[in-house]
């Protein structure tokens, strides 16, 4: 899962918000130096990463689009299952979303000393753009997507992935309605140990 599907999962705990942000950032045991509650928050992205990576239904998704975006399936995959949570909100919070996608920059803003210099050069640009609500839209996703192309060193398909997306849409969307209230039922049960 992308963004979106992080924040949304960390039921708008301020420390689970910031350690779901940068855990990408936080590589192996370097996480211990971030306090208590935030480290809970990156082993969290990180068990929802591996939920979702060995999910049977995300791997379904994943060979819908494989042929078009070969090793960068699963980065793209996460994208596109934000875009799909983004447009069925309402089934999952009765939080206004735009809403929502301010005040996770707002507690991101809040705890920015706190961040890896990655996520400090990132957060500016990602609340500027409102990239989290711009998930909605396949424009918003062709940005987010033309942008990760950019900063990778191989060669890749990713600013062309929004058209598999519209293309493949329904399924895929039929997908994401299966798999994410079963990651939902995961983090509540790791909640409850």
């Amino acid at each position: 899962m992308n963004y979106l599907a992080h924040f949304y999962l960390s039921n708008n705990d301020e420390n689970l918000i910031v350690g779901n942000y940068i855990a990408d950032d936080v590589k192996g045991k370097s996480y211990l130096k971030y306090p208590p509650k935030i480290q809970e928050g990156i082993l969290l992205h990180r068990k929802i990463d591996d939920f979702t990576d060995n999910h049977e239904v995300v791997e379904k998704s994943k060979k819908l689009i494989r042929h078009h975006q070969n090793k960068y399936t699963p980065v793209v995959m996460d994208v596109f299952y934000d875009y799909f949570l983004a447009n069925n909100w309402k089934l999952y919070s009765e939080e206004d979303f735009f809403q929502f996608t301010n005040h996770i920059y707002k507690v991101l803003f809040k705890h920015f000393k706190l961040l890896p210099a990655k996520s400090q050069m990132r957060l500016p640009f990602m609340a500027k753009s409102n990239w989290l609500y711009h998930y909605k839209d396949i424009r918003g996703i062709e940005k987010s997507l033309t942008g990760m192309s950019k900063r990778t060193n191989y060669e890749n398909n990713m600013h062309n992935a929004h058209f598999i997306l519209q293309e493949k849409a329904q399924e895929l969307n039929n997908d994401f309605k299966l798999f994410f209230p079963e990651l939902i039922d995961c983090v509540e049960r790791l909640e409850k140990v």
